[in-house]
């Protein structure tokens, strides 16, 4: 089989010392199973109405997205067309977010040149934020109650809003294979050594924690941040009729020049 385009830049970017380099051009994408909502659509429409403008000195190379039944299969696609630019970071951002437009500028701010993998931290559901660490039991985890700071270093993240450097991507290609979002299986502790096959029980490791036990593996590390602005719309309904979010889009001007001009 041969070698994908982006594998031979990688691997030319190592041989000249550039593997590494602090790039600025991001890939926006998300993955999307059905509708999305109102506040998000609004988020992302402010994002491109202030990043346009600035011509060369954008930050977003590009927005794309990925739609099918499996999440894991959908970031997996994401990752997969990152690698296919020559941009260096890639921004998921989950279609129930509620975002300011200089997010981008401020993760990027955030992860300085030494932090590879960045979450900005939302509420999920039960959870207060989006970062996890390891317990003394496999595939069980502790969600963290509070950022400490501004940001925090963690073992594991939920990809609501999540900042990845190329290289990170290919360090787990290298090592595992394009594999980066997709399920862990763990045996549950539940099975004792006499368990009968048909009896054995698995902990499903989701693709956000799979992709940080793989990167950890790969040597990284990971950190999530407070983000002032965040909102996520996670067990609400869809935002469709929301009267405040309606009137973010009708009432926003850049926003009403890139729907009237056919850009978006």
């Amino acid at each position: 089989m041969g070698r994908s385009r982006w594998w031979e830049r990688a691997t030319a970017r190592r041989a000249t010392g550039n593997g590494n380099g602090r790039g600025h051009k991001v890939v926006v994408g998300y993955p999307v199973g059905g509708s999305v909502t109102l506040a998000f659509h609004a988020s992302m429409l402010q994002l491109l109405a202030h990043e346009m403008p600035k011509g060369d000195g954008r930050l977003l190379a590009k927005v794309t997205h990925s739609q099918g039944l499996y999440v894991a299969d959908n970031r997996n696609l994401l990752i997969q067309r990152l690698l296919e630019t020559e941009s260096d970071w890639l921004l998921q951002i989950d279609t129930d977010i509620e975002f300011p437009p200089t997010l981008i500028e401020t993760l990027l701010d955030i992860a300085g040149s030494d932090k590879k993998i960045l979450a900005a931290s939302v509420p999920l559901g039960s959870y207060p934020t989006a970062a996890f660490m390891l317990t003394d039991k496999a595939g069980i985890w502790d969600g963290v109650p509070q950022i400490i700071g501004d940001v925090m270093e963690c073992d594991g993240v939920a990809t609501a809003v999540l900042l990845t450097h190329r290289s990170v991507f290919e360090d787990i290609a290298d090592r595992h294979g394009q594999c980066w979002m997709h399920h862990i299986y763990l045996p549950s502790q539940a099975n004792k050594p006499e368990t009968a096959p048909r009896d054995f029980k698995f902990l499903s490791q989701g693709e956000d924690l799979a992709f940080c036990i793989r990167a950890k593996e790969a040597g990284h590390r990971i950190w999530c941040a407070y983000v002032p602005g965040l909102k996520h719309h996670k067990g609400r309904t869809l935002s469709h009729d929301e009267e405040r979010t309606a009137a973010m889009v009708e009432g926003d001007h850049g926003v009403g020049q890139l729907v009237q001009e056919g850009v978006v």
